[in-house]
Order: structure tokens, then sequence, then C-alpha cells
């Protein structure tokens, strides 16, 4: 990570191995040099990242005509969101209109040796790294930094990150890398294997039932109907999907009541649940296809 003695000036690491770009020509931080630079590192499933796009396109809009280069470096937490088309179709979606560097090997992340998303870099004009922020929040901040590296002095955006309960449920990944135990047993006949739920859930583990394979990076239901339960303490439930054979229609229920149903049309990351309070409740989601589930994140 970019962290130095005080006092100490250290130079930017450089954009490199970019697969693509979107909203511009290929960008360099030795081209930019006499401009100033916010670099983004975010990933479009990401809830946090996307929470900081308005914030993005907002400074983009007022400081671009006075020297601010923004680029939203794409590095992937998930294999499919590696993929240019998806990236694109993003893009547009979330109406991000500053440049998209498309970090898919992760080498820009790797010489920057960052380990956040969201994570913001501000590199001064000549090249060197003036200001650091990790996470959602810090707006305010991180546009002062912006101004006081471009000599001006506006009125900032008003903003502030969601707060937080201390015993919020945490993000949780179905997938086995970094999975750290599914709830439910595994029945196995001649046949072939599958989850079998028998209640009695513990907070924050994905308890299967059906013909679920737990690969790498995803949970994947092989044959409908399947179901994941999950108890969780939050206002708002995310979970990352993607189709595994076309449109897939998930009910929601949450404490035994049908809450409404969600279609997972591409991969991308779904709000299945929102409330204005926390409360420990029991979220089910009944899949009617082939699906990959990939993490459950909280706000």
């Amino acid at each position: 990570m970019l962290e130095g003695m005080p006092g100490i000036r250290l130079k930017s690491p450089e954009i490199t191995g970019i697969r693509g770009w979107i909203n511009s020509k290929p960008l360099t931080i030795a081209t930019l040099k006499g401009k100033v630079v916010l670099v983004d590192f975010w990933t479009y499933s990401c809830i946090n990242c996307i929470r900081t796009i308005p914030y993005l396109n907002k400074w983009h809009e007022k400081y671009s005509g006075r020297g601010l280069v923004i680029i939203g470096v794409h590095t992937p937490e998930f294999a499919f969101e590696g993929e240019f088309e998806n990236v694109e179709a993003a893009v547009k979606r979330l109406g991000i209109k500053y440049p998209v560097a498309l970090d898919s090997d992760m080498r820009t992340w790797m010489s920057f040796d960052n380990n956040y998303w969201p994570a913001k870099y501000l590199i001064d004009d000549e090249g060197c790294v003036a200001y650091l922020h990790f996470g959602e929040g810090g707006y305010t901040e991180t546009e002062r930094a912006i101004q006081d590296q471009l000599g001006i002095s506006m009125k900032e955006e008003a903003g502030s990150a969601p707060g937080y309960m201390f015993d919020q449920s945490p993000e949780t990944y179905a997938g086995f890398e970094k999975n750290d135990g599914l709830g439910s047993g595994l029945a196995c006949t001649k046949a072939g294997c599958r989850y079998v739920d028998n209640g009695g859930h513990d907070p924050n583990i994905i308890y299967p039932d059906g013909e679920w394979e737990q690969e790498r990076q995803y949970l994947e239901l092989r044959k409908a109907p399947g179901r994941l339960s999950y108890r969780f303490n939050a206002r708002e439930v995310n979970v990352v999907m993607a189709p595994a054979d076309g449109p897939v229609k998930a009910e929601v229920s949450v404490n035994g009541e049908a809450v409404g149903s969600v279609t997972v049309g591409r991969p991308d990351m779904y709000t299945v649940f929102r409330d204005k309070r926390y409360s420990d409740r029991e979220l089910v989601l009944t899949f009617d296809g082939k699906v990959r589930v990939y993490a459950y994140t909280f706000g």
C-alpha cells in the first residue's frame, strides 16, 4: 500500500496491463503529468463502490474543465466482472461519465499494492500521491483534497457514508475460496448428492437446500427448484448472482412472509430486501432455474 514517512512524497505507480478503455482513449499517469488525477478502484457488483459513483460523476462534471482527470480502474472480484461487455453495460447503466480502465488481470491493482474496493488515490500534477481514501465516505475530505491540488475553492457536495450497526451481518461469500462453511448437510444416493436444510439456523451462514454445487467463487443450482436461507441483521440485503442458463426468478421471503421476487437476467448485484430499521430476520430465496450465487452484502 502507498504509505510513506511524513513529509516524503511518493511517486504514483503507473496504470498498466489494461485490457480496454471506456469513455476514453488509453491514459497513463506519465502522459497526464500537469493534471491532477483521481484513481478510483471499483468493481460493478460492489454496493460500496456503486454508492460512490454519484460523487465521482459530480466531481468529473465540476472539475474536469479545471484540470482534474478521474480514472475508474475496474478491477474484478469475480470472474464475470472481468469481461468487457459486462463492464461496458454496467458503465452505461450506472451513468458513469469519466474514463474507465479495465484492469481485468489486476496488474494496476498490484502495481498500487491496493487491497480495497473502493479505494481512491489522488495524484498531484507532478505525478506524486497527495491523498488516499479507502472505502465509502470521506467525500468532503476527498473533494477538499481535489480543490487543494487544483488551487481552487468551491462548495463541496453534501454527503456521507451510511452508518452501520456494530453487529451488522458481514459480507458472506458463497464459493469455497472465501466461504467459512455452509450450514446444510449433504445427503447422497446413487443418483447424486443434494444439500438438505433441516432448519435451526445460526446467523450469518448460508443454508442451501436442493441440488447445489459449491464452486470456487459461487454456489450453483444445478437443478431447480432450490433454496437458500440466511439469518441476518441489517436494513438491506444485496446478493451478487448470475443466471447459469437463461433468466431465473427468485421468490423472496422474510420471516416466512413473501416480500416480492427478483429476476436474475445478467451477472450483477441485486437488492432483494430493504427496510428502514435493523432487525434480526430470516431471508429465504427460492429459485426456479439454474443460478450462480456469489455473495451476500448488507447495508
